[in-house]
């Protein structure tokens, strides 16, 4: 068992590929790769967050309050047209359109709901921040309706919110962060004891039998167990070492600030623990 054992796992040392998917991958491609993404995305999110929204009115003649509001906004740039937006908006000419209805000054004098429509295209990071700003110009107008309304009924601003609920976490941000990784781990460490044993599994089986090899292995006295137990050693070897490193390459990435999910959303693993 001990000699088949060592015979593999000298083979797999020489061969280039297994050191390449055994280190080269997880030790510098994981945190280039990952840097690359992080870095990129967090450029383009902060050149989307820099930029104006051009957001575009239909029938602005309908709420011209609420159309001021936007207008005074930063990063909101409007386009008052009856041109038909949603090709603009398919083609990025604008980033959002917002359609304000026949009778949505008239049902809000009435004191009733006033319906808006915003339209944007959530598969764009510009037009996800459109919306967003939108948003809050609009439950800014909102909040000054809504006051008014209790104005002339003689009410407060508190008669609103007659509860109070404060939550308050506990745990800590590095209990947050064990959290996570405790359900994320495991799955990792599956993958890539598989990617790392898969190369190494294929070329000492089918491999061997393809380079004639494996003929001179049952002829010889190691019996046929040995063979197997062995060869099992070396892919079990092998696969925990990869796993190791894997694991090591994907932690050099993410303390070096390059998650996926931080180039994305400005997200990592320091979870706040204001949640």
């Amino acid at each position: 068992i001990k000699l088949i054992f060592i015979k593999e796992l000298v083979g797999t040392i020489r061969d280039k590929r297994t050191i390449i998917a055994m280190i080269i991958i997880p030790l510098i491609f994981y945190p280039l790769l990952f840097t690359g993404i992080g870095y990129f995305n967090k450029v383009g999110s902060m050149k989307s967050e820099e930029a104006n929204s051009k957001i575009m009115i239909y029938g602005a003649e309908f709420a011209p309050q609420l159309v001021k509001h936007l207008q005074d906004s930063e990063k909101i740039e409007i386009l008052i047209t009856e041109d038909d937006f949603p090709n603009k908006l398919q083609n990025g000419d604008i980033q959002a359109a917002l359609v304000i209805p026949l009778d949505f000054k008239y049902k809000i004098e009435q004191e009733e709901p006033g319906k808006l429509i915003l339209k944007y295209d959530a598969t764009e990071a510009k037009s996800r921040i459109a919306q967003k700003r939108v948003n809050q110009v609009i439950e800014k107008y909102k909040g000054e309706i809504l006051l008014q309304r209790l104005s002339r009924l003689d009410l407060k601003e508190e008669f609103l919110t007659p509860l109070i609920l404060q939550e308050e976490n506990i745990a800590t941000a590095e209990k947050i962060t064990g959290s996570f990784l405790a359900v994320l781990l495991p799955y990792l460490i599956i993958i890539l004891i598989f990617a790392g044993a898969m190369h190494t599994a294929v070329d000492i089986t089918a491999g061997e039998k393809e380079r004639g090899t494996i003929a001179t292995l049952l002829v010889s006295q190691i019996s046929r167990l040995e063979i197997v137990l062995g060869k099992c050693f070396a892919v079990m070897l092998i696969s925990f070492t990869s796993m190791v490193l894997g694991l090591l390459g994907l932690t050099l990435a993410f303390l070096s600030g390059a998650s996926i999910a931080g180039g994305i959303e400005g997200v990592n693993f320091g979870i706040s623990t204001n949640t």
